[in-house]
């Protein structure tokens, strides 16, 4: 009961901190790219996390695609009213 209760205290923690929502994974990039990376970072004053959000927020940009629900349903239907002026004409 004891481990539970920790179990309960420690997620409470994270969700009070808005961890529940970071995800983390281990990549592993060629030097040169790591480099040009970093001297980009310092030189816009920004640290790794934030350039890493913004290239893959540019990335899903790209293909079309997004990671927030709401623009995901605002291009869905555009997309579907599109599909149905094709059809009409």
């Amino acid at each position: 009961m004891a481990k539970r209760n920790r179990k309960a205290a420690a997620k409470g923690r994270k969700a009070a901190a808005g961890e529940d929502d970071l995800v983390g994974k281990r990549i592993q990039i060629e030097r040169a790219t790591w480099d040009a990376i970093s001297l980009m970072a310092r030189e816009q004053m920004k640290d790794l996390p934030e350039i890493t959000e913004e290239a893959f927020r540019d990335l899903l940009k790209k293909y079309g695609r997004t990671a927030d629900f709401r623009e995901a349903l605002k291009m869905s239907a555009k997309q579907a009213g599109k599909n149905q002026a094709g059809k009409k004409g």
